[in-house]
């Protein structure tokens, strides 16, 4: 499933030879984990509405485990519906899952579950640096109005440092990376100027959108 989904879209290769150095993460946070959670919404009639939840960190074989995950999920009836909540992480991999998220016609959200009075309930996240290209993925995607989305550019890892070396790093430009990325976004129907606005963003950096910056750039319908 994984690799015609690459194959597909004409990314592996390039993908591969230009993005394994990269790493998108803000800051330090666990490995990406799933699981299904029944919503509270209202009273619910029977079983309440059951979907997937992945929160962390993109991290390399995050992809193949969700593969594994959804097929176990589907076995439970679970919707075809991903809320997620991550910092970011590789930019490799984020690819790989917005493209499988896509060839599974997953709708994705962003935001968090947690459990309140025993019951569990949607609440406002956070999808930051490369987790905005998974949520790119989504066959649907919704964002809610106080929930959290930033982009900045590629960077090298140590590169974020006030030493000499790694500002040099901070200062370095991959256009082929950035021309890759303007492709991707736009096969997923999101405008490649959001790319340009991230490419302002490097050192450290981030630029956190606003709903209106999320609808102009075609990225998200702002969920209320």
């Amino acid at each position: 499933m994984l690799s015609s989904a690459l194959r597909a879209t004409g990314l592996i290769a390039l993908a591969v030879g230009l993005l394994c150095g990269f790493s998108f993460l803000a800051k330090p946070a666990s490995a990406m984990d799933f699981r299904t959670a029944d919503l509270a919404l209202g009273k619910c009639k029977g079983r309440c509405p059951s979907v997937m939840v992945a929160t962390g960190e993109i991290t390399s074989g995050t992809t193949q485990r969700l593969i594994a995950f959804v097929q176990q999920a589907a076995g439970q009836r679970a919707s075809n519906v991903l809320i997620i909540d991550s910092p970011g992480g590789h930019l490799i991999e984020s690819l790989k899952l917005g493209l499988v998220l896509r060839k599974l016609r997953t709708s994705v959200f962003v935001g968090r579950v947690v459990s309140l009075n025993g019951q569990s309930i949607a609440v406002n996240g956070s999808c930051m640096s490369a987790c905005v290209y998974t949520l790119m993925g989504g066959s649907k995607r919704f964002v809610t109005a106080d929930s959290h989305v930033g982009v900045h550019r590629e960077f090298l890892p140590n590169s974020t440092g006030s030493d000499p070396l790694s500002v040099l790093r901070s200062t370095q430009r991959f256009p082929q990376v950035t021309q890759l990325l303007r492709a991707y976004s736009q096969r997923m129907g999101v405008s490649p100027a959001l790319i340009d606005l991230a490419e302002q963003y490097g050192g450290g950096g981030i630029r956190i959108l606003t709903p209106q910056d999320i609808t102009r750039f075609r990225l998200a319908t702002i969920a209320k």
